[in-house]
């Protein structure tokens, strides 16, 4: 039976490898081997760190890299106010100065992105706009334009949470996994149109080199959007794995 070394030598210089692949590699030293064993080799790789599944039948050699954010007080503060206002409302909330972290650039205008379950947004919108500055619902192009940044506090910005966006809970509190992330910036050019063009490139690079993303979750968080199949393009075209 193949040693951890040995597959870690193989798969490791081929970037995203598949089942078949693994399949086709025991087979090469053991041709008898059922589809059965091959399927639990694979669950004790994963289990033991050894390869990464990144997708349905498509796995990566190492440990699951994940991002974990470090929130700002005013994040704290805001998702304080908002579960203390609105206890059963769903939302979840980032900072977009956190994507300098994987820009080429650094970007000064940055704002939190508070996205609600549409049935609470406008009521979130309107609570927080009595306690806070400078917050905008579902800005159009001409108030992110014209209004967004003409006021010393730092904007919110309140839009409607889409189902099944992809989350993670840190420090209690939800915020938006990198693949909700990089498909928002993909998508709404306006708000994020710092991140645009070569910009987004290199975001989109650095995130895929540093970090395990899910495609699955990512392209299926896409498809909500009605941008799956020109995300995918874009990741195909800037060729990162």
């Amino acid at each position: 039976m193949a040693t951890n070394e040995e597959i870690i030598n193989y798969f490791k210089p081929q970037g995203l490898f598949t089942t078949s692949d693994i399949a086709s590699w025991f087979h090469d030293t053991e041709p008898d081997l059922k589809a059965s064993t091959i399927n639990w080799r694979v669950y004790e790789l994963v289990k033991e760190g050894v390869i990464t599944r990144v997708s349905k039948g498509v796995f990566k050699i190492g440990d699951a890299n994940a991002y974990t954010p470090i929130l700002d007080l005013k994040t704290k503060k805001i998702a304080k106010t908002i579960s203390k206002q609105f206890p059963y409302a769903e939302f979840c909330i980032w900072d977009s100065a956190m994507t300098n972290t994987f820009s080429q650039h650094l970007v000064s205008n940055s704002f939190y992105m508070v996205a609600v379950e549409k049935d609470a947004a406008e009521s979130v919108f309107h609570s927080l706009q009595e306690r806070m500055k400078n917050v905008y619902y579902n800005p159009t192009d001409y108030v992110i334009d014209n209004y967004l940044y003409q006021n010393d506090a730092k904007p919110i910005v309140v839009k409607n949470l889409i189902s099944e966006s992809p989350t993670e809970t840190v420090d209690g509190i939800k915020v938006p996994s990198l693949e909700m992330i990089l498909v928002d910036i993909f998508c709404d050019k306006r708000l994020f149109k710092a991140f645009q063009g070569n910009e987004m490139v290199h975001i989109y690079q650095n995130v895929f080199s540093q970090f395990t993303i899910n495609m699955t979750k990512m392209l299926r968080y896409a498809a909500r959007r009605g941008k799956s199949d020109e995300i995918k393009q874009f990741i195909e075209q800037i060729n990162v794995n």
